[in-house]
């Protein structure tokens, strides 16, 4: 019997089913190794956007981080943290104010001192660990960027992980509604539940403090306006 399909198969070739599961397979590994190729292309790291982009680069812009345009941080998480009914707006130079006292994604505590927060491993740590991440408000899109390290088979590679987006309400609060999600030069946000996965995979990682937390589950307005964050509770 063996003998006789090893003919049939030299006389007349591959069966149907045999030819569409080569066919899908060779589909598949070139959308693999193509996106891949866009995973590990490298990002441009601006402090301002180009004036002509280049077609098909890249870019990421980091939101400003002027400590002297910050100190109103401290006070409007104050107002939130008291419990009563505050409405307040906050700009990225203050986001990023928040990111350096709180430690995330710096692996540092939230007094600033290295070491702490990355000593305590995370049940479900990223794909990509964060050397730092920044805030970028522009046009009432809020973009969330992270620089770091992909880890993957043992291997680390520097990676730009970026997002823009808004906010919705769900049953469970306010959630991030991302418009574009770009792994290194890869458009995650053309695949279907991906950003969704990985935002849940990153905020997994990150030890946010307890006042934060508590004070965004009580929120009854999260939105981005304009080039600010306006928060509202109760």
């Amino acid at each position: 019997m063996a003998t006789n399909n090893k003919m049939d198969r030299a006389l007349n070739g591959p069966g149907p089913v045999e030819i569409v599961f080569s066919i899908l397979i060779s589909l598949f590994l070139g959308v693999l190794i193509a996106a891949l190729h866009l995973v590990f292309k490298p990002v441009e790291i601006l402090a301002k956007p180009v004036e002509t982009p280049e077609i098909g680069s890249v870019y990421f812009v980091e939101g400003s981080a002027n400590s002297s345009k910050s100190r109103q941080w401290t006070r409007k998480r104050q107002m939130l943290a008291g419990g009563g009914a505050v409405d307040v707006s906050l700009t990225e130079d203050e986001l990023n104010a928040w990111l350096v006292s709180a430690g995330v994604g710096t692996g540092a505590d939230a007094g600033g001192k290295p070491g702490a927060a990355a000593a305590a491993p995370k049940s479900s740590p990223a794909l990509v660990q964060p050397e730092r991440i920044n805030f970028r408000i522009q046009d009432g899109l809020m973009q969330v960027g992270a620089v770091g390290k992909l880890s993957a088979l043992d291997l680390e590679y520097e990676l730009v992980v970026q997002t823009r987006g808004t906010f919705e309400s769900r049953d469970g609060g306010f959630v991030f509604k991302p418009e574009e999600f770009y792994v290194g030069s890869l458009p995650a946000h053309v695949i279907p539940g991906l950003p969704a996965y990985l935002i849940k995979r990153m905020m997994a990682s990150q030890e946010l403090p307890e006042d934060i937390k508590t004070t965004w589950s009580k929120l009854s307005l999260v939105a981005v306006e304009g080039n600010a964050l306006r928060l509202t509770l109760p």
